[in-house]
């Protein structure tokens, strides 16, 4: 108030019509005083001022209206009067997390106003195409989880369940993180029907917006051994609403600003595990032992880039217009798991001829990538395979070299090539085995950020030309074939060479 008496004092002892104040000048405070480093904002705009110790703020521009955020506040707007001074008082978030708050289905409807499809529709299309989506509701993790196969037969390969009934509630706290928490230590995810809405969006079963919306940070426990919706420390409100979100400008007043939304340490929660005795689960250490996390890159800015497919969060329903750089994605993989593999991963194939037959020197290198390849589920595998031909196409067998393992099944056991995977192994050393009855210690051959695996191979002269390729697998041949699943591999790289 003393800002706006000292700046009305000075306009009425000038004569005359004033210039225009070419600035906004003001204060931000909350129930208990100040507020320092509070971000005053022209919305959808890079126009910004941070307040000091004092709470005060000068803001360039004439605009009119501002924004104001901060650390553990709902975002408040002011409209900037004539004379271009404004206090602003934030409120402050309750430290309580309501545990019978009632989560928000996100599917579009038009009985439930509160429904976030219903407005963000551009966000929820990249959503309904994401794991995230389907976490509860995938049908392999469904096959996996209850022993069955993809035609519902019973008693087919790998069953959690049958061998750790306890384990329902540990997929439960990552796969259905707004189930009842009082039934998560028995919590069956096939009661999780998954049914569609009439605008095809997932139900609600998976990690969906309200969720993610609602984490304020980490709780009391430890990563990697606190695990889903355990780690995390929700902000759930008795009455009303209230959402975290990276943007500081969205002044609907149920909206806070939060630098956790972009920090890796949310996803941390899922994508880090120790799971029965087994590091099974390893995303977020592989990414803090990282070149990009030296960088300061987190996860979500691969994982949820900004894109150009939209520029406005609500469209039609009271959303600004903005830089698209300002917009996450929320498909999780932009354009797809395949694709997001083939920019990270480079292949090089040298053959060279000598006295002897031929030697062929292959790289394969994950650059641009904050984690180790493959990474997640640890059944994904990725398997260089490495063939010479002769003048008529006939396979020429190699003479030395990397060969692969059984668990690469068949096709490829035994042939030229190099294996990049967790290989766990059950303790009586057999090969591949669930993460739930596998021996803690075991191989891990994946690919590390930056650093090239290089192999050397010998052929015999008669080989006229060589070729590599690199084959991502969601899981081990053996599994697939037991459970039914028909797309399990798909080829990221491919090299046809000449033999100089």
């Amino acid at each position: 108030m003393a800002i706006r008496r000292s700046l009305l004092l000075l306009l009425l002892a000038v004569p005359g019509t004033p210039p225009a104040p070419t600035a906004v000048m003001g204060t931000v405070a909350d129930d208990r005083g100040a507020v320092a480093a509070a971000v005053v904002r022209v919305p959808a705009t890079p126009l910004a001022a941070r307040t000091d110790e004092r709470g005060h703020f000068t803001l360039p521009g004439r605009p009119a209206r501002v924004t104001v955020s901060a650390d553990g506040r709902i975002i408040a707007a002011a409209t900037v009067p004539a004379v271009r001074v404004v206090a602003v008082t934030l409120t402050r978030i309750p430290d309580d997390d309501c545990e019978t708050y009632a989560w928000v289905d996100p599917g579009p409807d038009a009985n439930r106003p509160g429904s976030c499809c219903n407005c963000h529709t551009p966000a929820c299309d990249e959503w309904a195409r994401s794991g995230h989506a389907r976490a509860a509701t995938n049908p392999r993790l469904r096959n996996l989880y209850d022993g069955t196969d993809a035609a519902g037969r019973p008693g087919r390969g790998w069953n959690l369940l049958a061998e750790h009934p306890a384990g329902a509630g540990v997929c439960a706290a990552c796969h259905a993180p707004t189930a009842d928490p009082d039934a998560a230590s028995d919590y069956d995810l096939r009661r999780v029907t998954g049914r569609p809405s009439s605008a095809g969006y997932p139900a609600a079963g998976g990690v969906h917006c309200d969720y993610c919306h609602k984490a304020a940070g980490l709780g009391d426990g430890e990563i990697g051994l606190t695990h889903g919706r355990y780690l995390l420390r929700l902000s759930r409100p008795a009455a009303g609403q209230r959402f975290f979100g990276p943007l500081d400008d969205v002044d609907r007043g149920e909206d806070v600003a939060s630098p956790f939304q972009h920090d890796s340490r949310l996803c941390a929660a899922c994508h880090e595990g120790t799971v029965f005795g087994v590091h099974a689960y390893g995303t977020y250490s592989e990414w803090r032992a990282s070149p990009a996390a030296a960088r300061g890159v987190q996860c979500q800015d691969c994982h949820m880039p900004a894109g150009p497919a939209h520029t406005n969060v609500a469209p039609a329903h009271g959303g600004r217009e903005r830089s698209h750089r300002t917009l996450a994605d929320h498909s999780m993989f932009p354009g797809g798991r395949a694709a997001m593999l083939r920019r990270c991963l480079a292949l090089t194939v040298e053959p060279a001829r000598d006295g002897r037959g031929v030697a062929v020197a292959v790289t394969v290198r994950a650059d641009g990538v904050g984690h180790r390849v493959p990474t997640g589920f640890p059944d994904r595998n990725l398997v260089l395979a490495v063939e010479a031909l002769d003048a008529a196409g006939r396979p020429v067998v190699a003479t030395a070299g990397p060969t692969l393992p059984p668990a690469t099944g068949p096709e490829l056991a035994g042939r030229s090539g190099r294996l990049f995977a967790k290989q766990l192994r059950d303790f009586d050393g057999r090969q591949p085995a669930p993460f739930w009855r596998s021996d803690p210690e075991f191989a891990d051959t994946r690919l590390r950020p930056g650093e090239p695996d290089r192999t050397a191979y010998r052929f015999p002269p008669s080989a006229a030309r060589v070729r590599v390729r690199l084959l991502d697998r969601r899981f081990w041949p053996e599994v697939a074939a037991v459970k039914g699943w028909v797309d399990n591999e798909r080829i990221v790289a491919d090299r046809d060479v000449p033999v100089p």
